[in-house]
């Protein structure tokens, strides 16, 4: 759920066609809007079999199938375990956490991790039932290295080339660079994968920003469709300024009779 009022910083074009059943058919026009949301704060996870194990353990459940918790250096057995599952190891693993009252579960990557997992089917009854120290979501992420960033600033899929200046989105004609990529999931509230969210930025934002001394910082939700998040950190009203493009697709009125 959204937080605060949001601000739109460019207009719409809406299509002069009729309405059909109360709705307007819209052309796609691309509209930046800007909302406050709540700072959220992560606590790590602790080490151990209810903890941190648990989690990588759900994990290679998710994305590779492996029901042993075990990792090949604990058991006695290795040819029993799962190879292509142990593929992700603890050493992909950077850190694992909880936003503050235990809403999401935040679990950051290796760049090579964090490719490890995308383009892998997912079993989404594991991410729910696999570990039960979160209520909502599961945020996975990695951060983009400096000298990577350079070069996905000059690809097109991923550098976002900015137009027009207002005192939170920067100036004109600048070329961005990424600084983290991430995936959020949220089946424990009937939501499989959400597609791009403010919601786990505002956790993402000052948990990057901190490391990379930065107060703007730039995200890629890496779901089926893809979306530039951006972040602007006001730590002092404890808020985190989510900036992001979207799309109107359909626009109607509702009437209520009195």
């Amino acid at each position: 759920a959204a937080i605060g009022k949001a601000t739109s910083l460019a207009s719409s074009f809406t299509s002069p066609n009729p309405p059909v059943n109360n709705f307007l058919p819209t052309m796609p026009a691309i509209i930046r809007i800007a909302m406050d949301y709540p700072w959220r704060t992560v606590d790590p996870v602790p080490p151990g079999r209810d903890g941190q194990v648990a989690v990588i353990a759900m994990l290679r459940r998710a994305f590779f199938g492996a029901w042993s918790v075990m990792s090949p250096e604990e058991d006695d057995d290795d040819q029993e375990m799962d190879e292509l599952a142990f593929s992700l190891s603890v050493h992909h693993v950077l850190f694992i956490g909880v936003t503050k009252g235990g809403e999401d579960l935040l679990i950051e990557l290796t760049v090579e991790g964090f490719d490890l997992i995308c383009g892998r089917n997912v079993d989404y009854v594991a991410l729910k039932q696999g570990w039960s120290g979160y209520s909502r979501g599961v945020i996975i992420c990695c951060e983009v290295p400096e000298t990577l960033a350079t070069k996905v600033a000059a690809n097109e899929s991923w550098g976002t080339e900015r137009r027009g200046s207002t005192e939170e989105t920067g100036s004109e004609n600048q070329v961005e660079c990424v600084d983290f990529r991430s995936r959020y999931f949220e089946p424990k509230v009937g939501v499989n994968e959400d597609p791009v969210s403010g919601w786990p930025h505002c956790a993402l934002g000052p948990y990057f920003g901190l490391r990379r001394g930065k107060q703007r910082l730039l995200g890629v939700q890496e779901s089926e469709r893809t979306g530039l998040v951006e972040c602007i950190l006001k730590e002092e009203e404890q808020k985190v300024c989510i900036i992001g493009s979207t799309v109107t697709t359909v626009s109607g009125k509702l009437q209520m009779n009195a």
